[in-house]
């Protein structure tokens, strides 16, 4: 029988994970690397896009998932940000590294 590892809610746990640099850099991080989905310009499309995804013990990103899409591809465009992003900082439960269930907004405006 194989267990399974839990994943915590964000509620669960003592220390919540964090982008190296803390939010400032990771909403720099996403600007930095966002690029405009040319159908979502060519509509007129604009709103934000959830994900959800996991931090694991080591402070890698998986499990990325869309929650909420406003489509023109800002989804997928929003996926393959995230997955490109560096180890987090992972969350803490009892003093312990764990697996957290992260839900991130991102953005999308036209200028």
């Amino acid at each position: 029988v194989q267990e399974t590892e839990k994943t915590y809610g964000m509620i669960d746990i003592s220390k919540l994970p964090a982008f190296p640099g803390g939010e400032r850099e990771l909403l720099i991080f996403l600007a930095k690397n966002i690029q405009y989905p040319p159908p979502a310009r060519e509509n007129n499309i604009q709103g934000v896009v959830v994900l959800s995804f996991v931090v694991s013990k080591n402070g890698s990103v998986q499990e990325v998932q869309i929650v909420k899409d406003i489509g023109g591809g800002c989804g997928k465009e929003a996926v393959r940000v995230v997955q490109t992003m560096p180890k987090w900082n992972p969350g803490e439960a009892n003093g312990h590294p764990v697996k957290v269930r992260f839900t991130l907004p991102v953005r999308f405006r036209l200028n």
